[in-house]
Order: structure tokens, then C-alpha cells, then sequence
């Protein structure tokens, strides 16, 4: 029998997306302040329209979001044929012109594989970071991680990795060594966590990865969704991609620190689909999930969030970057909530999928306060989508509490 905190995720990355109203205005609280790439407190911002919610069956979803010299690059998950749910790594590149934020057509960056290949339905669920990553002899500036899969019922997701020599792409995966023979992807396979006997049954795999720079260079921690057979959690593995052709995994915990974790009952607290990033002027990492058990105002669509929380925990177990991670539940360190997002802020039934706006390197780049990219979804009727087609990309931010 499938636990129940695995059957809150088996459908949420993978399962069909959709769009958002695409006459939806941005509402500045404060319009007298200068515009902003970051969004002010309060702030529900639209980032680019995809069309009219319900009337389009084209969804994007689960952005991931970084700021570069006055430039806003989001790259997420969408579809290439409308009425169609295969998903694409999507990517727009955002400039401030006019008092509003201008952003370049949908590109698709990233394509599910040829017949045979490990992400052949589905490639989504992007992060990008920016370092120095050699690859077959070249040096690329940026990495992503993705989910990947074969199959069409949201099982046995596994995560790989491309890079890129510039944020527009072209993105190339590294799914083979220098040799042409051995595999680089999938970097988490589903099969180093323990699945159900069946996997075609229930496995969910690894996916919505979430990546974090620790020197600016090829070292990275990697964070992972798990959904095996003895539940769901998030993995972290600090990797060094200086040479990909030679990766190395520096270290490895299986289950992050959960304690602090806010849960609408069912049972305890558990980290699945969140983003992360690294504050270093507090030597504190930032957190956004959504907040489980899902659905439990019994509307569809039922499996995504409908409340975002934004967490912090201090870092301050040893010298490292990321040492919290490691240290496993020999620490006193607990998440301590910062704010939430929810219908009430944003007007939205659902809020999901959402991603912490970042430096390029994954660090929170300063300033008063925390940019977070979301999507958001209606209530759905008689079909996947009217759902599906309201799925569409916001953003906002959460202020410091004053005892951060």
C-alpha cells in the first residue's frame, strides 16, 4: 500500500500543467516606487501572458528565477502544441522597459530525448545556477538540472543534467562521458532510492531538483524530491562538476532536517518540491515549499498547493556551506517560518510550484526582501483542463521578520 504523503506528490511535477489569464495586470502596491525586478511586499505580479485562462490548453509552471546585470531570466515548465501535455523546459529572458517588465517570446530550451532515452516524455521542473563547468573539453557558465521520465503516469521520474555556455542556451545535456559510452544521466536515478516491486505501479522516482552554488565554480549542492517506497522526503548531495566527463560526489544525506515544518494534519512534517537558496550575509538558507496535506478543501484540482510557506534555517554547523544538511538530526537547528502565501494574498485557489529569486548563483542577493515565482491555478470542473489552462506564472515577495 501506497503511504499517504506519497500519494500527495505522485502527480505533482509531471502531471498535466496549464495557463494562466493572460489579461491579468500587474498591482504594484506602492506605484510611486521605481519599478523593480524584484517585486514589492505585497506585490502580485503576472510575469508574461500565455493566453487566455481556460480558453488555451497551454500551461506553464514551476519557474526557477534568477537576476543577472538588470536581467531577469525565468526558465520553467510548458507545453509545445496546445492541447498537448508533453512537457518543455521553457525560457524568457525579462528586461525592465516602460515602467513594466518586457520579456522575450517562449523559447523552448530543453526537449524531452529520442526514443529510448531516459527523459523521452517529459523534460521540466528546471534550476539553473551559474559556475565554471567543464564538459567534453569546453567550459560552460551554466548548469541546469531537470526531471526527466519514461513513462506517462507520473512514475519513476529521475533528474539529469545540461549546461550551457550563456543563459538563452543552446543547452546541451550530458547524458555520456567523453567516451560516447558512459552515462552521466540520469545524475539521480530513480534507482539509488528504494522503489516499490512493481514500478510500474507507484514509484514516483526523483525530480524538481533545486541548485545551489558553493564556490561559484563547479561545486554544487543539489537538492532532490524523493518518492520511494519508504516515503517522501528531499535528498542532498554536494557534487563537484568542475570536470562533468569526472564528477565527483563529495557527500550525500539522504533526508534533510525536517523539523519546524508547518503541515495542515495527516500526520508529520515532510520537505517534497521546494527551492532553496543561500543567504550569505547571515550564513542562513531560505526555503519555499508547498505546504502539505493538498486538497484539503476537497476542490479540484486536488494535488497541488494552495498555501507557499517561506522558511529559513541557520547554517552555522561548521565552516561549509550547506553543513546544516549533513549533519542530519545531530543539531538543535529547526526551520523557523518567515511568511506564507495563500489565496488571501494572492486571490489565486492554488499557489504551487514556486521558486525562490535568486543571484545566479542560487544565493539571496540582498535587499529587504525575498523574491518568490509561483504559479497559480483555478479551481477545476468537469475536465484536467480547466485546470490545466490556468496555470500560469506570478510573482512576488515576503518581507523579513524583524527577528531574522
Amino acid at each position: 500500500m501506497i503511504s499517504k504523503k506519497l500519494l500527495t506528490i505522485l502527480i505533482i511535477p509531471l502531471m498535466l500543467s496549464g495557463c494562466t489569464r493572460g489579461g491579468d495586470k500587474p498591482n504594484p502596491v506602492n506605484p510611486d516606487k521605481p519599478f523593480e525586478l524584484l517585486p514589492q511586499v505585497g506585490e502580485v505580479r503576472l510575469l508574461f501572458s500565455m493566453g487566455e485562462a481556460g480558453e488555451t490548453r497551454i500551461y506553464n509552471y514551476c519557474p526557477t528565477v534568477f537576476n543577472e546585470n538588470h536581467v531577469q531570466h525565468v526558465y520553467y515548465c510548458t507545453n509545445e502544441i496546445e492541447g498537448n501535455v508533453t512537457d518543455f523546459v521553457g525560457y524568457r529572458k525579462g528586461v525592465i522597459k516602460d515602467k513594466a517588465m518586457s520579456f522575450t517570446d517562449n523559447d523552448l530550451v530543453v526537449s524531452p530525448g529520442n526514443a529510448g532515452s531516459w527523459d523521452y516524455r517529459h523534460a521540466c521542473d528546471p534550476s539553473v545556477i551559474k559556475g565554471e563547468f567543464k564538459f567534453h573539453n569546453e567550459t560552460y557558465n551554466y548548469l541546469m538540472a531537470y526531471l526527466g521520465c519514461v513513462p506517462s503516469d507520473c512514475t519513476l521520474n529521475e533528474t539529469g543534467i545540461a549546461v550551457s555556455k550563456t543563459p538563452e542556451g543552446p543547452w546541451i545535456k550530458c547524458d555520456y562521458k567523453l567516451d560516447g559510452e558512459t552515462k552521466i544521466n540520469p545524475i539521480v536515478p530513480y534507482s539509488d532510492f528504494p522503489m516499490n516491486s512493481n514500478l510500474n505501479s507507484n514509484s514516483w522516482g526523483t525530480g524538481q531538483p533545486s541548485l545551489v552554488s558553493v564556490d561559484g565554480k563547479g561545486r554544487v549542492l543539489f537538492f532532490t524530491t524523493i518518492g520511494a517506497s519508504n516515503g517522501t522526503y528531499t535528498n542532498v548531495r554536494e557534487y563537484d562538476f568542475s570536470d562533468i566527463d569526472n564528477y565527483q560526489k563529495i557527500r550525500e544525506r539522504t533526508k534533510i532536517l525536517e523539523t519546524g515544518i508547518r503541515y495542515n494534519g495527516q500526520g508529520g512534517d515532510f520537505i517534497n518540491n521546494a527551492d532553496f537558496a543561500y543567504d550569505e550575509s547571515t550564513r542562513r538558507f531560505l526555503m519555499v515549499k508547498g505546504r502539505q496535506f493538498f486538497g484539503k478543501d476537497n476542490i479540484s484540482p486536488n494535488f497541488i498547493a494552495d498555501t507557499l510557506d517561506v522558511y529559513y534555517i541557520d547554517d552555522t554547523e561548521g565552516t561549509n556551506i550547506g553543513d546544516i544538511f549533513f549533519a542530519g538530526n545531530n543539531t538543535n537547528k529547526q526551520w523557523k517560518l518567515i511568511d506564507s502565501i495563500n489565496q488571501e494574498k494572492t486571490g489565486f485557489l492554488r499557489n504551487h510550484n514556486a521558486g525562490l529569486i535568486t543571484d545566479p548563483y542560487g544565493h539571496y542577493n540582498g535587499g529587504d526582501r525575498i523574491g518568490v515565482a509561483f504559479t497559480r491555478s483555478d479551481k477545476g470542473q468537469s475536465t484536467n483542463w480547466s485546470y490545466l489552462s490556468t496555470y500560469r506564472i506570478y510573482a512576488t515577495s515576503v518581507a523579513f521578520p524583524e527577528n531574522y
